[in-house]
């Protein structure tokens, strides 16, 4: 059963009565696929120091360069050589915040505690979803440069059958279409920090995966297919409402940022990644060279090689687009089946993953559906931090999730819940995890 309704201003959440009816099914579609598929492989850090930072709480990050020098093969009697002190990188990071908000007017509150259950169950949909959308964004943040930018709109939008490429704002890239969802709602600027936003909220109401296109209207005009004002080709798209958007520094600094040899982003953590290249610039390899654009064996063989050789990397989780993981195994199951003491490879198909070896090491391919296709990433996690400031949480400040909606005219007969999480994904050492890129679709 269709659950009409509208996004909510503050005001009221058109619709609940019939979520009200809903008895042996959830009140509210689920239509959203949020697991968290990159930031869940990253262990969280609790224990670190953090200091007060202009934009709130700034982590210092002591980076290792080297052990020093002072080596030297000596004849008898000789004299030792002099002592080169080790090199250190003093860089810096600021946690970022994610927030989210669900609405509820007070007079379905009331009319949901007094049915039988009613209200339990669209809690426990409503929060529990919203809380899955979130998980879907901070993992896309977690593949981006940090900058907040989604993509970029290809061709001159009008709200119907328009387009998006360059995702995360990196030319070329495609893949943009798997980095939204329907309902989320955008900012669009001219400008890739985000700054002179187009006037309006666009709302995205439909996604056409196989045109690869979406239809999107304004919020505050909600059912008429509608864009930005004055919306333009190449302008940049933020996650966003009228009040805030994502550009700037807000959001998590992802695989993007830290995998990175300066293409993508320049000053890295606080510091000019051009001067530490041995350090700051991790392996990028084009996997058409030599390698036909496809995941092979040879070419993560020659990647896993390369950060060894050049920084001493061993990456352990290998992940990218499930095309990826596609192109791989079609390069394998032709002509071999693999023995496996948790089963084994047959027929093309292996229930729990698929696995390579790197060196005398077996490491698991992972794919996560945001990841762009051309892309796949290969990361030494013992050189990665994921700093959290306590866990996500619906805010009980006041002493209940739920908080009475204020406008300028007075207080209105409306609550709403407030989510939020804290966290940075830091880099000690990028030049030891490697970046494939021009992957081709599989």
């Amino acid at each position: 059963m269709a659950v009409t309704g509208t996004l909510s201003s503050g005001s009221d959440f058109t619709g609940i009565s019939d979520a009200l009816k809903q008895r042996y099914e959830g009140p509210m579609a689920v239509n959203i696929e949020g697991e968290q598929e990159v930031l869940s492989a990253f262990e969280a850090v609790g224990d670190f120091e953090t200091v007060e930072g202009s934009d709130g709480k700034q982590i210092n990050l002591g980076q290792y360069l080297s052990a020093g020098g002072g080596i030297s093969a000596m004849l008898e009697n000789d004299y030792y050589p002099d002592n080169v002190a080790p090199g250190w990188l003093q860089s810096n990071l600021t946690i970022k915040q994610i927030g989210a908000r669900v609405d509820l007017s007070g007079r379905a509150m009331r009319r949901a505690i007094a049915g039988p259950a009613a209200f339990a169950t669209w809690a426990d949909m409503a929060l529990t979803e919203r809380a899955k959308r979130i998980a879907f964004h901070m993992d896309r943040m977690a593949l981006g440069t940090g900058t907040g930018i989604i993509g970029r709109i290809n061709g001159t939008p009008d709200g119907t059958g328009d387009a998006m490429d360059d995702a995360f704002g990196i030319a070329g890239l495609g893949s943009a279409s798997y980095l939204f969802m329907r309902d989320d709602t955008f900012r669009y600027s001219p400008n890739a920090n985000g700054s002179s936003p187009r006037s309006g909220v666009v709302h995205v109401v439909r996604q056409n995966f196989g045109a690869d296109t979406f239809d999107t209207d304004l919020v505050g005009a909600l059912g008429t297919p509608a864009t930005a004002t004055s919306a333009a080709d190449n302008d940049y798209v933020f996650l966003g409402s009228a009040n805030v958007n994502g550009s700037g520094s807000r959001e998590i600094t992802g695989l993007e940022a830290h995998l990175d040899d300066g293409t993508n982003v320049t000053t890295y953590q606080g510091v000019t990644r051009s001067s530490y290249p041995d350090v700051l610039y991790a392996q990028i390899i084009n996997s058409t060279t030599s390698y036909g654009g496809v995941l092979s064996e040879d070419l993560l063989d020659a990647a896993d090689s390369q950060c060894y050789e050049r920084a001493y990397g061993k990456p352990d989780l290998l992940f990218g687009s499930r095309s990826g993981a596609r192109s791989f195994w079609k390069s394998l199951k032709a002509d071999r089946t693999l023995p496996d003491p948790q089963g084994q490879y047959q027929g093309g198909k292996k229930a729990k993953g698929l696995r390579v070896f790197l060196g005398d090491r077996q490491v698991e391919l992972r794919a996560a559906r945001k990841a762009p296709i051309s892309r796949w990433y290969g990361v030494d996690r013992t050189s990665f931090r994921r700093f959290k400031i306590g866990s996500g949480h619906w805010d009980n400040t006041t002493g209940a999730i739920w908080n009475r909606v204020i406008d300028s005219t007075g207080v209105k007969d409306a609550v709403y819940a407030l989510w939020v999480q804290e966290e940075e994904l830091a880099c000690f050492h990028p030049a030891r995890s490697f970046k494939l890129t021009t992957l081709s679709a599989a």
